[in-house]
């Protein structure tokens, strides 16, 4: 008797259990990863427990072995003292943890909150170094001028750049060539 009630609720805590939703990722993009996620979101903090850094992507990548990870949907935000200081974002984003450099690709952009932005094919970020270049066409905006051309190499914020082959400029504004006071 006691083996038929417990068989009884076991039954019936089955039928009535929910079946929770995973996002599993049934056609990966990627094959050979260790793990692979949908939605996948990190953040870095610095010791005095002020945000970093976020990263978001919509499908993520783990390669142990490679020491790499690979993301799509790639969003990057880096932030001081709260606010946002640039956004990066792509359509594939490539973090080889060995060389620390992330490589983007498909509609790349980076935006600072100075207003100052780039848009590429291709972009790869050296997080040592913090700068930025690309070998394909770019566009680079700032301060009322726009720049065309091919090839890349600036700081971050894009305070400092070179384009390595101009094509086009429409100026607008002050020169953002010039040196900062």
């Amino acid at each position: 008797m006691m083996r038929r009630l417990s068989l009884f609720f076991y039954l019936l805590a089955i039928v009535s259990c929910k079946d929770k939703e995973y996002l599993r990722i049934e056609v990966e993009k990627e094959s050979g990863s260790m793990i692979s996620m949908r939605n996948f979101s990190r953040s870095s903090y610095k010791e005095s427990g002020e945000l970093e850094w976020k990263l978001k992507g919509e499908e993520s990548y783990i390669f142990p072995k490679e020491n790499k990870t690979i993301i799509y949907g790639f969003e990057f935000k880096q932030y001081e003292k709260g606010n946002a200081t640039s956004a990066m974002t792509g359509n594939r984003g490539e973090i080889n943890h060995s060389t620390k450099t992330v490589l983007l690709s498909g509609k790349v952009r980076l935006k600072t909150n100075d207003g100052k932005f780039i848009e590429s094919e291709s972009l790869t970020y050296n997080l040592d170094e913090k700068t930025l270049s690309s070998e394909d066409d770019v566009l680079v905006y700032s301060d009322g001028t726009t720049i065309r051309g091919k090839g890349l190499r600036a700081d971050k914020g894009l305070n400092k750049f070179t384009i390595i082959q101009p094509k086009a400029v429409t100026v607008g504004g002050s020169n953002p060539l010039k040196e900062k006071q």
